[in-house]
């Protein structure tokens, strides 16, 4: 009974170890892309780099509404404000005339001291203020145009980091496949030796005259040898995946197969397409191209201080005090007012100047800085396409060398049964025949990382360069 239990459980844990396995999901290139640009960390800090930019537009664009202020106080004073008259004052000529007949001498100036009360010592004063600028010296339009380059410079830095992880996630992953291809390139190998291994030791033990006990131990040694290498292989395919687990934003954990990429294409565009392409699409030359035009609005905010500021303003109030009389009366209590003001800096000391100044001077320095970027992006795009032109006639060459040595492997196989060939003449024929494989798989990768790298420089697909 016992026994029939242990063998139901053993059923059972492979039937459920097979179907996690076979759970398992298999990502193609761009299901990686897409999980990447949904994930990595980068895209959120881009993202909020560009809230930041429109927040600020929004800032800039506010100098066009007025500005409505409800402004409330309420205070004590230590006692009632007055108002002190001293001194004195003359009658007018019809007035001291009969007042000095009537008191029998004429009349001079007539002393004065009074002490007038202006309003209670509680004073509650409530207004709404309304203040608009009419004309800022093109200051208000050249600020908002700042903000607005800043939104689009913004949008390309995102553009850029969108770009660099799709570059990282497509080397990871063509060195993922290479790592998977050279570790099946190296399982293949060893199981070829290990047969030649068998074969030389059946010769050898069968009184063979050609094989002798040194072929055995250097077919020994060698499968030895493609058993280490396998063993780096895997570890190498590992790391690879991690990387691109990384790279995708997945958990250390995850567990995913890769489909197989397909053969890469050289492409057909020339040079110059492919430079002119870069100019229109690369984010870092827009960024500066960007950066050129926000600079000249600086120049137009630093030139506004040249021209005067015109202003409106207007205010509603409604003021509370226990005295009636006063300054604070019936018709003081509460009213409107409304004017236009004006302020010229006639001059500042040449502080305008030196802005201007120093705003041309960094429009210059941006402009030099695109020159650089230009010649140094053309440089690189070069360095890119003679790289993929050469991947591309290695492909066919190296496509061409493995299937010449695989041929020439199988023939020496055949051969060596019938100890028509030396045992170092078979080993040569497959130690050659997976040179040339492995030399193949590398001509392709360099093709495809070189084609990563140019459609970043570009900033576009290749196949669709057209505007």
């Amino acid at each position: 009974m016992l026994k029939h239990f242990f063998l139901l459980w053993v059923l059972l844990s492979s039937t459920l170890a097979q179907a996690k396995l076979s759970h398992v999901e298999t990502f193609t290139l761009d299901d990686c892309i897409a999980i990447a640009l949904q994930k990595h960390q980068s895209l959120k800090v881009s993202n909020a780099q560009v809230a930041m930019a429109e927040a600020l537009y929004q800032q800039a664009m506010s100098a066009y509404w007025p500005r409505l202020a409800a402004k409330v106080s309420a205070d004590r004073a230590d006692e009632d404000r007055t108002f002190n008259v001293e001194g004195s004052f003359s009658l007018p000529q019809s007035l001291s005339g009969p007042l000095g007949m009537l008191i029998g001498s004429p009349v001079g100036a007539l002393p004065l001291d009074l002490k007038i009360k202006l309003y209670d010592r509680d004073l509650v004063r409530a207004s709404i203020n309304l203040t608009y600028p009419v004309f800022t010296g093109l200051k208000r339009p050249a600020i908002v145009g700042q903000a607005e380059k800043g939104v689009q410079i913004a949008e390309q830095g995102r553009r850029k980091t969108s770009l660099e992880v799709v570059r990282d996630v497509k080397k990871y992953y063509y060195a993922a496949q290479f790592a998977m291809q050279m570790e099946q390139l190296a399982a293949d190998t060893l199981e070829r030796f290990k047969v030649l291994e068998d074969l030389t030791e059946r010769l050898y033990q069968n009184g063979s005259l050609k094989v002798k006990k040194t072929d055995y131990l250097r077919t020994k040694t060698i499968t030895a040898l493609n058993r280490s290498m396998l063993n780096e292989a895997v570890y190498a395919r590992e790391l690879a995946h991690e990387a691109l687990g990384n790279a995708m934003g997945q958990a250390w954990d995850a567990q995913y197969h890769l489909a197989e990429s397909q053969k890469p294409v050289a492409i057909t565009t020339e040079l110059q397409e492919l430079i002119d392409a870069a100019n229109h699409f690369n984010p870092e030359l827009q960024q500066l191209s960007l950066a050129v035009q926000l600079a000249e609005h600086r120049i137009t905010e630093a030139q506004s201080g040249y021209y005067p500021m015109v202003g409106v303003q207007a205010r509603a109030y409604k003021l509370w005090n226990g005295f009636d009389g006063g300054l604070i009366n019936d018709d003081n209590r509460d009213g409107w007012n409304i004017g236009v003001g004006m302020q010229w800096d006639l001059f500042s000391g040449f502080e305008t100047a030196g802005k201007v100044n120093h705003a041309k001077a960094q429009q210059r320095q941006i402009k030099s800085q695109r020159v650089l970027l230009d010649e140094g992006m053309a440089l690189q795009i070069k360095q890119q396409f003679l790289r993929i032109r050469s991947s591309g006639k290695q492909i066919k060459n190296t496509e061409s060398a493995y299937g010449s040595a695989r041929e020439n492997r199988q023939l020496h196989v055949r051969a060596y049964q019938q100890e028509m060939v030396e045992t170092k003449d078979v080993i040569q024929a497959q130690l050659v025949e997976g040179f040339a494989k492995s030399a193949y798989y590398r001509s392709r990768y360099a093709l495809e990382i070189a084609l990563t790298s140019l459609e970043y420089l570009i900033g576009r697909n290749i196949e669709h360069l057209s505007p």
